[in-house]
């Protein structure tokens, strides 16, 4: 690649492609530049260090993962919620890594990502709470929805040892009536009852978001 074509735009894209498919770990400065067809050091006069790439990465699926403009929709501030979760779920189906880099302080909150963070903020004002309040409440709203897509994409994130081996959770062996350890006495009702929507992540999106925000509008009543 000509040094005209080897933008800071152009690491990036790369970078967060070559993320997608294979992770983090794979991720380094000469595995950029091969994919480029350029020298690992040109690629230092573009980003700094690895810090940086990382922030400008995350950064960047954050501009391409905004939150749809919400003039003429009469969105109520729990709608917006939703479509938070619908997003953000998006994303981390798309983006796995990106669980970890928005974890990260160095890494996250960057121009897009304070831009999408103001859309869910407009949006808790409603309940008639200040500026602090409301981004409380939707960082809160981030955490759980990524804590319930890291379940998700846990098994892309995590090597297996044995492809041949398939181990099953205690909890859901419980529930197929099936205990593979002694049953603690305040689950006795949760075996052999099935219930393997207890352990649908799009279940335990709704049922937790839902909770949330009854819990922002009780919170915010009592001012």
């Amino acid at each position: 690649m000509t040094e005209a074509k080897l933008t800071r735009a152009a690491i990036v894209d790369t970078a967060i492609a070559l993320a997608d498919e294979q992770g983090l770990d794979a991720l380094s400065m000469r595995r950029i530049a091969d994919r480029m067809g350029a020298g690992a050091m040109s690629l230092y006069r573009h980003v700094p260090n690895k810090d940086s790439l990382l922030a400008a990465m995350t950064d960047e699926v954050s501009r391409r993962n905004t939150y749809p403009d919400p003039a003429g929709k009469n969105w109520t501030w729990r709608d917006r919620a939703r479509i938070a979760a619908e997003v953000d779920w998006q994303l981390y189906q798309e983006h796995p890594w990106v669980l970890f880099t928005f974890a990260v302080p160095r890494y996250n909150f960057g121009e897009h990502s304070l831009i999408v963070l103001s859309w869910l903020v407009e949006g808790f004002t409603e309940l008639g709470v200040d500026t602090r309040e409301a981004t409380l409440m939707s960082l809160s709203v981030w955490s759980y929805i990524s804590g319930v897509a890291l379940q998700q994409v846990s098994a892309r994130l995590l090597p297996k040892e044995d492809p041949e081996t398939e181990e099953i959770s205690g909890l859901r062996a419980l529930l197929r009536g099936t205990p593979a350890f002694p049953t603690p006495p305040a689950l006795a009702g949760l075996e052999g009852i099935g219930g393997a929507d207890l352990l649908d992540p799009a279940l335990l999106l709704e049922t937790g978001l839902t909770a949330l925000c009854d819990g922002f509008e009780v919170r915010a009543r009592r001012g």
